[in-house]
């Protein structure tokens, strides 16, 4: 049977990524976005067959009372998501300053975005009467479970802000939170936590991170989608409240 799933931040790496496994596997995906242009450009850049399962919401989820404004949006597009993944993140919020600290105002736009936007959209979307909301997949960070190893990095304060780990620490309680409260209306509530995936850093940097992982290698994009279609699907249906971590083992040592 196919989901409907929500994927916030889906223009992003992950996101994209995500949009095409799940529209591939014959669902109908809700993506979200807050720019018409990276929207479109997903829209152009999928190939499945099933494309026609691709519904697109502009949505800045940094509005006020967003969790009203992402339901009236899919009232509009006709149609209830049973699966909602939270993925959104922004890299405008992890700037530094010259010594190397977060703004205040940096420090909680990155926590609004990270943590109390997904606890509006989970609310918002359970609350409905007409609740179809069944799975929800928060997509974490191996730095919500242990501090960065700053021999990994050459400039450690700006390749790896303070306030990411921290929001990422918060969304981990969020998810364990949110599946106490959310078990009587049968609702799963799980974090994926990520280590690093290649794409976007140098080959010295590789290098570095082989040696600090017992897998001797960062993640590649192919074993993103695994976990969370797991976690959505009925294989997973025992499975609330838990951190599964996808790090090739990082965070065991």
């Amino acid at each position: 049977m196919s989901r409907k799933v929500l994927i916030t931040g889906a223009t992003g790496k992950f996101g994209s990524v995500l949009v095409r496994h799940f529209l591939d596997a014959g669902d109908h995906v809700i993506a979200t976005g807050r720019s018409e242009e990276a929207l479109s450009q997903l829209k152009a850049t999928t190939t499945s067959p099933r494309s026609t399962h691709l519904h697109l919401l502009k949505i800045d989820l940094m509005a006020d009372h967003v969790g009203s404004l992402l339901v009236d949006r899919l009232s509009h597009l006709g149609i209830e998501p049973d699966c909602l993944v939270n993925n959104a993140r922004s890299l405008d919020s992890l700037k530094l300053d010259d010594l190397g600290k977060a703004s205040p105002e940096d420090f909680l736009n990155e926590f609004k975005l990270g943590v109390v936007v997904p606890y509006e959209l989970v609310m918002a979307l359970a609350n409905q009467p007409t609740n179809c909301l069944r799975v929800i997949v928060n997509v974490g960070s191996i730095y919500g479970t242990v501090a960065p190893n700053l021999k990994l990095y050459t400039d450690p304060e700006r390749q790896s802000p303070i306030q990411y780990g921290v929001t990422k620490a918060a969304l981990a309680h969020l998810t364990k939170e949110l599946a106490v409260r959310l078990a009587a209306k049968n609702i799963r509530v799980n974090c994926v936590a990520y280590g690093g995936v290649e794409g976007r850093v140098d080959e010295a940097f590789k290098q570095r991170y082989a040696a600090l992982c017992p897998a001797g290698r960062m993640l590649n994009e192919k074993e993103i989608v695994g976990p969370i279609d797991m976690l959505l699907s009925d294989s997973g249906s025992g499975i609330t409240g838990h951190i599964l971590m996808v790090d090739g083992g990082w965070s065991i040592w």
